[in-house]
């Protein structure tokens, strides 16, 4: 079958989802794509740029987008031939419960949300939800948190509104991982026996993935232990001043730290990792955290978001996550007691962590979406 879907955020993760569909699905899709810059310009004018570059174009089976699309606009904007297309809509993100500031203030710790201030863009999301044949978020939570925060600010608009049509397609949406490629992380084999325990940090160095809560339970717990830590979500000299200053109090932790521009390099630097931590207030699926499992990691995380979902199949899963009313700190001293450290550095059980994520890789998702693709055109 044929797809044409329309991207306005052409990089980073939307990128590397549509690359991975694109070299695994056995369907030809077109990607009609723009350079990811001006986001909210983008949400509001990419319906009109992208469909202005079809002309005559006879349709295709499918018409697929992201979220940053307004589905109904571009519709609109589409040749009339293209009218009756079916349409697939995927969330990566949406603008509902996305962090609105810094401080990520209107967000509580499961991911709802309060009213914002402008919800433009939010509403955006759930009229192309609305206007979709199919939705497919990237994880359960994504679909559940979603919905709720939709059905909140339909609570309190007049009507009449689209309640009833968005919860049918709610009901209805599939939910398809981000397409990670975890294929192509090599297992590593963690820290050298006798080293430090080393963390993974792969996460932005911004205020919804709390990276002064990691600096701080690292402190902490560095009173008690021995500990590496190898930071990759950013370079720390261009994160806000109140990171900064949590970083410094473990800066001789930090083996590394700043962006890998080589994949290679990135990737060995989750291989010779032994924990992968989370501290996320935010985050729809967790690509990062699932190639640092991937990597053998022995994943740590919040009892939140998406992550239950993520450590579901690893050994002791409940080991994995961590609630508000335990201490982060006293894990990682856990951790890195010799006979643990030793545990968790075998090979056995850093393959065995390596094959709980692997229903969540490229190729599994690439066949469901696929599928997804032709139970949407057979329906029409």
């Amino acid at each position: 079958m044929r797809v044409a879907f329309f991207e306005p955020w052409y990089g980073g993760s939307h990128r590397a989802f549509l690359d991975a569909w694109c070299r695994h699905s056995r369907h030809e899709i077109e990607v009609h794509g723009l350079k990811p810059r001006h986001w909210k310009w983008r949400q509001e004018a990419s319906a009109w740029e992208l469909a202005r570059s079809i002309k005559a174009a006879p349709a295709p089976d499918l018409i697929a987008c992201s979220d940053f699309v307004d589905l109904p606009r571009l519709m609109g904007y589409l040749p009339p031939a293209w009218a009756a297309t079916p349409t697939l809509l995927y969330f990566h993100e949406n603008q509902l419960t996305y962090r609105v500031g810094p401080d990520d203030a209107s967000r509580g710790s499961s991911g709802e949300t309060a009213l914002p201030e402008d919800f433009t863009h939010g509403f955006s999301n759930i009229l192309s939800a609305v206007r979709a044949t199919t939705a497919v978020f990237n994880s359960e939570f994504h679909r559940t948190a979603f919905g709720s925060a939709a059905t909140e600010l339909l609570r309190r608009l007049p009507r009449p509104n689209p309640q009833s049509e968005l919860t049918q397609r709610l009901d209805d949406a599939h939910v398809v991982p981000p397409l990670p490629q975890l294929g192509e992380v090599p297992l590593g084999s963690g820290a050298a026996q006798g080293a430090p325990l080393r963390l993974a940090f792969p996460h932005r160095l911004e205020a919804d993935k709390d990276p002064c809560a990691f600096f701080h339970a690292v402190h902490e717990a560095s009173a008690q232990a021995e500990i590496e830590v190898v930071l990759l979500g950013g370079d720390l000299e261009r994160a806000a001043s109140p990171i900064r200053q949590a970083a410094r109090a473990i800066a001789p932790r930090i083996v590394h730290e700043g962006h890998c521009p080589d994949r290679a390099d990135y990737l060995g630097f989750l291989g010779g990792a032994d924990v992968v931590v989370s501290t996320a207030k935010h985050e729809f699926f967790g690509v990062a955290f699932t190639e640092a499992m991937a990597a053998g990691c022995t994943p740590l995380a919040p009892r939140r978001l998406n992550y239950p979902d993520l450590v579901a199949r690893v050994p002791e899963p409940q080991g994995a996550l961590y609630g508000p009313e335990e201490s982060l700190a006293a894990r990682l001293i856990a951790l890195g007691n010799p006979s643990r450290l030793a545990e968790i550095r075998s090979m056995d059980r850093r393959a065995a962590i390596r094959q709980s994520v692997s229903g969540f890789g490229a190729e599994e998702g690439a066949r469901a979406l696929d599928a997804i693709v032709e139970g949407t055109v057979s329906a029409k």
